[in-house]
């Protein structure tokens, strides 16, 4: 596909192989609760009753990066230890629960990249008027095929890590499903407060006995 957009991703390129460079096709990776999951393999991605909360309206969300898509994935155990809930887990066989990850194979085509975020046009106005779609080009009634939000790395205002949105179901299939461990002793806890206050309980608790 040659257009703007694809010459700039040929010039700051995924971290993803292109594997078709006539629609802009790339393996991109989604995470999600367990339910989720078997939906999206069973029935696959339905845009009428998408979530409508995220940074860019009812889409489908994935990620370049693994690990992006991996916060979105709960422990099996607690149900807890995701990017949307309680980050963190007290699980203590953590390094025994088997965590799955959906590859798919992304036609994104022509891509609105968004480097400057604004809330009320990418995500819409309020709840009611949510974003279900891509963009319009400017100075034509076309639409963009998908959006890239940019990462700060190159250029972003928002997001630390690219992310990519599809608004229609035929836009990505589930090539493969990668199942993984996940290490504790090798991973950092993510900050969080309760955490803190309930170790510093712990420590005074432990000196006043």
């Amino acid at each position: 596909m040659d257009s703007e957009n694809s010459r700039y991703l040929q010039n700051y390129p995924l971290l993803v192989p292109l594997l078709d460079a006539r629609t802009n096709e790339y393996w991109l990776f989604h995470g999600s609760d367990s339910k989720t999951h078997e939906v999206l393999l069973n029935k696959g991605y339905d845009p009428r009753v998408s979530n409508v909360g995220g940074m860019f309206g009812g889409g489908f969300y994935l990620a370049e990066n693994s690990s992006k898509s991996n916060q979105y994935i709960p422990c099996p155990g607690c149900h807890e230890n995701y990017i949307s809930h309680q980050p963190y887990c007290k699980c203590k066989n953590q390094e025994d629960f088997l965590y799955s990850i959906i590859l798919y194979r992304t036609l994104l085509g022509d891509v609105h990249i968004v480097k400057e975020y604004k809330s009320e046009i990418h995500r819409g106005v309020d709840a009611n008027h949510p974003v279900r779609r891509p963009p319009q080009k400017k100075h034509s009634q076309e639409l963009y095929d998908s959006v890239m939000g940019e990462s700060r790395k190159y250029g972003g205002d928002v997001l630390n890590y690219r992310e990519f949105v599809v608004y229609d179901t035929g836009q990505a299939y589930p090539e493969y499903v990668i199942q993984f461990k996940r290490s504790p002793k090798k991973t950092v806890p993510r900050f969080d407060m309760k955490c803190v206050m309930d170790s510093c309980h712990s420590l005074l608790t432990s000196y006043s006995n």
